[in-house]
């Protein structure tokens, strides 16, 4: 990247800051123009006489005259405004785009970095100055030349105009301005000084606030919140310091600026005042000179101003380069390079006296190997066999040596190739905020397969403006995922490819677990409505013809009261469409309201309402926010208690009536959320539950006419806010059964089982959000999705490090899933290491033993040897112990 901010503008905006100076220069006739024509208005059309004149071949007489005159001087400030708003909105368009290239180009960078590079460096800091560092730098783009050469030009214009009234009077306008240019810039550099220190203690405040976040729980673990917040307190100090220096600085820049900038005006007064009187100088002279001073001002301040703001764009720019263009980066050209037909990774991994060592991690030395097939590569954390396996991956380089596959360079080869060609996977596999499908699929995103769905115009305008911004060509609304790579014809086989590979790598049961737990648009998943009925029916089927299901479950009946469900739920035998709205955002819409007053079950839940939180108030107006009970059985925040005490009195005091339209909201609302058989804080009588039943027809023929924005309850239908697993159980697990509702979960899934109807489910499941980094997952699964991320892309060589040793038995169907392609296991697990043929064992970064599994065991340290059970080699007298192993985890 350039060094200097000016280099980058210069560098990519050439031609637009021409541009700008074009128009820039355009504007000074007219503005000398509006200076001149007052004087011509007060001396000429005023005060002058030997009138008619003559103008464009027109006599005019006095008025006229005025009134022409003051119309081309109106029109001069119309063009000279009109100039401003193009010249404006170029800067800003200017500007923007740049600051667009500058923040691409600085993603690009990251993404250049080698991976030792991002142990150095903290991720809060990057993103704050790629997000908000840079952000004023786009301003100043614009205004770079623009600024000096306007405002220097416009400054020179006023000068001229003066100096052409009096020669002494410009002298006197000019004559601190030495001074000022002399003495400005001294006390700017102390403040480009502290403006650099202020930046850096801004990052290190950042890192530390990303630092706590991640790892608050070490925080609370450890009770250093104190510690921290001292911290954060000596760092918030030091940042006052900076910023009351730089106060101080700036505003005494700033009085000096003001002060000699009101000294002018006095000699024009008393020297311009004396040429009037002895007749040596116009009055109307006279006036359009104060005139000028005063618009002269705002140049020279603005000029002060930008030079400030260049000294700190110069300070920003230059720190953040430095952060982004760290020495020893990837060439562009392996991100960039497209893959070429012909290059394939086939043959042997040969590590050719290779030495690397990767910041803190273990250092390599010396190695040497050649590997080929599907291989173990066995080692604890310090063994060095991470650091090995990303050389293969060519995720790394080495610093002496060489690793080849079929005999190239793998420092030589585009990510294209590495990318598409190895798959790798590590312990923690990143997620991203996705859903699983797209953490799958994310393998297959190259480059795009065909263009983007949208019209001629917006795709041009995409186009142009990334090749004006140096951005990326490709559109991102285009299809990226390679179907061919994956080895499938269409999205639908891509899902089932997908399915049947996490069935294979242990993660079916809980793909449908968190099928059963999301809301799905039934239209998304193929067959998905039909199934779920079908599985209805069944489950309906089943537990009207078992006393102990009927025991576990309360069933949907349009007759019937539900005391398992919420009170929206009987009340309304519908919920909003929109999964994501909350049940009590329907107690604010005047329809439903409409709708309950119609039914005569309003006034009932707003009772409801002031008698839960009537008891709330009393249980936990007094209690410690983290109290466990609350937690359990409030409906209310400790927040929101003090809200709902005017409402109860209100009620106790006047009933519904005196209760404002959205007061009695709230309570309907509270009592909207309210599940009668858990939350005993009100007793529904059997006379008003029957109350709710009875209105429920009303309520619902009500809701079916608003244009679908509540979903119905019908046996025949699927219902869209309901879950999966809701939608097949059309009911609620008591709330008031131990255990109820693992059993029924399980039931379901047996029945799913029975009726061939896992998979509608399990594709469902391919829409779980794994939400950020993958926090809804756990370790494991996230390793498993990881893994099939990797073997969707079917490439040439698997790479796993870490990723198995949980579950050894997965090492067998992986190698299967492999087939004849080469996968190098990294493990600390014998488990793992025992069921290939060769095993790689390393220690302190050197290979120690390599051969079959028998022939390293001794040298397996017994610090690394993991198994529990006493695995032994299948040799001479271990031979029943290693079957009776085997067949354990055959049963197992």
């Amino acid at each position: 990247m350039q060094k200097s901010l000016f280099g980058f503008i210069w560098a990519y905006s050439k031609r637009q800051q021409l541009t700008i100076l074009a128009i820039t220069v355009v504007s000074f006739p007219i503005l000398y123009m509006t200076l001149e024509l007052p004087k011509w208005i007060v001396n000429d059309a005023i005060d002058g006489s030997d009138f008619p004149r003559t103008i464009a071949g027109y006599q005019l007489d006095q008025i006229p005259y005025l009134m022409a005159l003051c119309g081309i001087f109106l029109g001069l400030v119309v063009l000279n405004n009109v100039v401003k708003f193009v010249l404006n909105v170029y800067k800003g368009i200017v500007g923007e785009r740049m600051l667009r290239r500058l923040r691409y180009k600085l993603y690009n960078q990251i993404l250049r970095f080698r991976l030792p590079q991002f142990r150095g460096v903290s991720a809060g800091e990057l993103i704050s100055m790629m997000i908000a560092e840079v952000e004023d730098l786009g301003v100043f783009i614009g205004d770079a030349i623009a600024t000096p050469a306007f405002q220097g030009g416009t400054l020179i214009v006023y000068i001229v105009f003066i100096f052409a009234q009096d020669p002494l009077l410009g002298a006197a306008a000019v004559l601190l301005y030495p001074v000022q240019g002399y003495i400005i810039p001294k006390l700017q550099q102390k403040v480009v000084i502290l403006v650099r220190e202020r930046v850096k203690n801004v990052r290190k405040i950042s890192d530390k606030v990303g630092e706590s976040v991640a790892g608050v729980t070490e925080i609370h673990a450890n009770d250093t919140a104190q510690w921290h917040l001292a911290d954060i307190t000596d760092k918030l100090l030091t940042n006052y310091r900076i910023r009351l220096e730089i106060y101080k600085r700036k505003y005494m820049i700033k009085f000096i600026n003001n002060f000699m900038n009101q000294l002018p005006p006095f000699f024009f007064y008393s020297v311009g005042g004396y040429l009037v009187i002895i007749g040596d100088l116009s009055f109307g002279a006279l006036v359009a000179v104060l005139a000028a001073y005063k618009d002269l001002a705002g140049p020279w301040k603005e000029l002060i101003t930008y030079y400030q703001n260049l000294s700190n764009m110069n300070v920003k720019y230059e720190t953040v380069v430095e952060n982004f263009d760290p020495p020893n980066m990837y060439p562009a050209g392996r991100l960039e390079a497209d893959g070429e037909p012909d290059v394939k990774l086939d043959g042997a991994i040969a590590f050719s006296n290779v030495s690397a060592v990767f910041g803190s991690g273990q250092e390599v030395a010396d190695f040497d190997a050649t590997i080929e097939g599907q291989v173990a590569v066995f080692g604890t954390g310090s063994s060095g066999r991470t650091e090995v396996l990303l050389l293969a991956a060519g995720l790394m380089d080495p610093q002496s040596g060489r690793v080849e596959i079929g005999g190239r360079d793998l420092s030589d080869l585009p990510e294209s190739v590495l990318g598409r060609e190895i798959g790798y996977v590590g312990a923690a596999p990143y997620m991203f905020n996705d859903t699983i499908r797209g953490n799958v699929i994310y393998s297959l995103r190259h480059r795009p397969i065909g263009d983007a769905e949208v019209d001629d115009d917006e795709h041009k305008f995409r186009i142009s403006e990334a090749g004006l911004t140096g951005n990326s060509k490709y559109d991102f609304d285009a299809p990226w995922v390679d179907l061919t790579e994956a080895g499938v014809e269409d999205v639908g086989d891509l899902d089932q490819h997908v399915l049947d590979l996490f069935e294979r790598t242990g993660l079916g049961n809980d793909l449908v677990r968190m099928g059963l737990q999301s809301n799905v648009d039934p239209n998304e998943v193929p067959d998905l409505a039909d199934r779920v009925l079908e599985a209805r029916k069944a489950v309906r089927e089943r537990i009207r013809s078992d006393e102990k299901l009927q025991d576990l479950v309360e069933l949907w009946r349009i007759d019937a009261f539900n005391p398992s469900g919420t009170l929206a739920e009987n009340v309304m035998f519908a919920l909003p469409t929109d999964p994501a709205e909350p049940i009590e955002a329907a107690a604010h819409d005047p329809d439903v309201i409409a709708a309950l007053t119609e039914a005569d079950v309003h006034d009932d839940l707003v009772e409801i309402g002031a008698k839960v939180a009537e008891t709330m108030i009393e249980l936990f107006s007094e209690m410690a926010v983290d109290d466990s009970l609350m937690g359990d059985f409030s409906l209310l925040s400790s927040d929101q208690l003090p809200a709902f005490e005017p409402y109860v009195r209100a009620f106790h005091n006047g009933g519904v009536s005196a209760l404002s339209a959205d007061q009695s909201a709230e309570l309907v609302g509270l009592a909207f959320r309210l599940i009668p058989a858990r939350h005993r804080l009100t007793e529904i009588g059997e006379d008003q539950a029957a109350r709710f039943v009875k209105g429920r027809q009303t309520v619902c023929e009500r809701l079916a006419k608003l244009d679908g924005r509540y979903t119905i309850f019908d046996e025949e239908r699927y219902i869209d806010p309901l879950t999966v697993e809701e939608n097949i159980l059309f009911g609620k697990p008591r709330v008031d059964r131990r255990g109820a509702r693992e059993r029924i979960e399980g039931f379901i899934r047996d029945t799913l089982t029975e009726l061939q109807a896992r998979d509608p489910i399990a594709r469902a499941g391919l829409n779980y959000q794994v939400g950020v980094g993958g926090s809804r997952l756990s370790p494991v699964q996230r390793r498993r999705v990881g893994l099939v991320r990797a073997l969707i892309k079917r490439p040439k060589i698997l790479m796993l490090d870490g990723t198995i040793d949980e579950e050894p038995r997965l090492a067998d169907e992986v190698r299967s899933v492999v087939g004849e392609g080469m996968l190098l296991v990294g493990t600390g697990s014998q488990q793992v290491a025992r069921r290939f043929d060769r095993v790689l064992v390393l220690k302190d970064g050197r290979l120690v033993a390599d051969g079959e599994y028998a022939s390293v065991r001794s040298s397996m340290s017994d610090d690394d040897d993991d198994d529990d059970d006493g695995d032994t080699e299948p040799d001479a007298g271990n031979e029943a112990a290693a079957e009776a192993e085997e067949a354990k985890e055959e049963t197992s």
